[in-house]
């Protein structure tokens, strides 16, 4: 079956990646001395664009940038095409078309994306993706690109082979993946874990693909294609098309400081270059996948990042004090901050100062030179003069320990500040994006680029989010609705007929619903 064909029958699930978006690859850009393209007016392409699910929420969300997006799937593309319209976006075209037959009067693009591409097509097409990326991107053009690696996925490519094994005489995509999941539970059932690196190695991996959802084990495992590499050999590849490394859209995982300091040394000696140590590093992690960032040959990067390079740049944080205690920053006392999957421990007054102002704008993020001068205010309060040479050192002092804090998750940056908001408007507002997807089963794309899932009345009132409506305007139109019996609510499990007392719930409701769409980074600022 063709790559075309697969997609055609089984359709992928197109959804938006946070890591693809062009705000994270300015950043990047930006921390290595480039100079990216601002995101009100770029043009951005995606290679494998599926129905749209990336795509189209940068299209609405920068409506005097260019997007295109193209895929061999002509199914997918049809489905995209329907949203496109339904949101009326003029400045994104999808279109059926071969990556191989890419047109060379598409022009010059400030920002291309291939995600979820790159293993999965023939060699000659990985060529094109990089060719494109090379001809194709502006001298400050950046390009993301997702792949498998080794050595990690060694191991998974063994599970591979079972299930296409069993699967190669059957041409039902379902009954492919029935049989190849019955394959692995039987022989994680049959294999001992005991003393056995095999059957401890089979038992993980089977456990790791229990869970996941037909579409994707049947692309990421049953598909023709799906050849890893390890990041040494992609950028030497890269390197015959004029292309660069500039970095990981993860920026963390490209620092051997987060290791401890015995293997962080040990890296250090390994390497040579960038390109062997990020492929030590793979080894140590035993890397499974990579979404590189690369750039034309001919930009000077600076990898130095000194502190000025985040002057100009917005920091945002969701970091709090550990167990809610009252921080007094002016102190020396050590405090812990701690963000999901990261924790800060300092005592510096200003960079605690930073933290507590960064928690108490979240999700907004500040301009970093509008941070510094509030930390200095929770630091001294009242009118204080402060000479330029003062200035110029807090600006260092804070700029480094938040480049720490970044490269450990602990804090984000961005290049350009996300619009959301983080009061809750008079009449609150969704994108247009975000109240047609309510408005069918499924999840919906926040403003952050990431799949967020609603609640039922989440749904409802997400739906009439438009900005032309207060709070009591919501009520009223979700009263009609009960009045119509398009919607019931209940009260103690028993539905509720009064319309007075179904205003009081309906507010009541309300006022919790409101701010778990802001929480959930839905609300567009006023």
């Amino acid at each position: 079956m063709s790559a075309e064909n697969a997609y055609d029958e089984v359709l992928y699930e197109s959804h938006p990646f946070a890591q693809t978006h062009p705000n994270r690859l300015a950043t990047i850009g930006q921390l290595f001395g480039m100079q990216p393209a601002p995101l009100a007016k770029c043009r951005v392409l995606e290679l494998g664009c599926s129905s749209g699910g990336n795509i189209i929420p940068l299209a609405e969300r920068f409506p005097q940038s260019e997007f295109v997006g193209i895929d061999a799937s002509s199914r997918q593309v049809a489905i995209g095409q329907k949203t496109v319209q339904a949101l009326n976006l003029p400045n994104l075209q999808l279109l059926h078309e071969d990556i191989l037959k890419f047109s060379p009067q598409q022009g010059k693009f400030d920002y291309i994306i291939a995600h979820g591409v790159f293993s999965w097509v023939p060699p000659n097409v990985q060529d094109a993706i990089l060719h494109i990326c090379h001809d194709h991107l502006t001298p400050n053009g950046i390009a993301y690109i997702s792949y498998n690696t080794n050595p990690g996925w060694r191991l998974r490519g063994m599970i591979r082979d079972i299930m296409t094994y069993r699967a190669r005489k059957i041409s039902n995509p379902a009954e492919k993946l029935r049989e190849s999941r019955a394959l692995l539970d039987f022989l994680a059932e049959s294999v001992s874990t005991k003393g056995n690196a095999y059957g401890i190695l089979l038992a993980d991996e089977v456990n790791h693909i229990r869970p996941k959802q037909d579409w994707y084990l049947i692309h990421e495992y049953l598909e023709e294609v799906n050849e890893p590499e390890y990041f040494h050999q992609f950028m030497d590849r890269a390197h015959l098309h004029n292309l660069q490394y500039l970095g990981e859209a993860d920026y963390s995982t490209m620092l051997a400081s987060n290791f401890p300091p015995e293997v962080e040394a040990m890296l250090k000696k390994l390497g040579t270059d960038i390109i062997e140590t990020e492929q030590y590093m793979d080894m140590v992690r035993n890397r499974l996948f990579r979404q590189t960032l690369l750039c034309q040959s001919a930009v000077t990067l600076d990898r130095t990042i000194p502190p000025e390079r985040i002057f100009n740049m917005h920091v945002a944080s969701s970091s709090e004090p550990e167990g809610g205690v009252q921080v007094d920053p002016r102190s020396w006392d050590p405090v812990t901050f701690k963000r999901p999957g990261s924790t800060l421990s300092t005592k510096e007054p200003l960079l605690k100062a930073a933290m507590l102002e960064l928690r108490a704008a979240w999700p907004r993020a500040i301009p970093f030179m509008e941070l510094l001068s509030n930390a200095r205010g929770r630091l001294h309060p009242g009118t204080q003069v402060i000479d330029a040479e003062r200035a110029a050192n807090d600006a260092k002092n804070l700029a480094r320990p938040l480049l720490r804090c970044y490269a450990t998750t602990h804090v984000d940056l961005h290049a350009e500040p996300p619009q959301v908001a983080y009061l809750i408007p008079e009449q609150p507002a969704i994108s247009r994006l975000a109240r047609f997807q309510a408005s069918q089963p499924g999840a919906v794309t926040n403003l952050m680029h990431e799949v967020v899932q609603l609640g039922d009345f989440e749904r409802q009132v997400a739906k009439l989010l438009d900005g032309s409506r207060d709070r009591a305007a919501v009520i009223e139109t979700l009263t009609d609705l009960v009045a119509k019996k398009t919607l019931v609510v209940h009260e103690k499990g028993k539905p509720v007929a009064d319309l007075d007392q179904v205003r009081v719930i309906l507010g009541k409701v309300l006022e919790d619903a409101l701010p778990s769409l802001a929480r959930k980074n839905l609300l567009l600022p006023q």
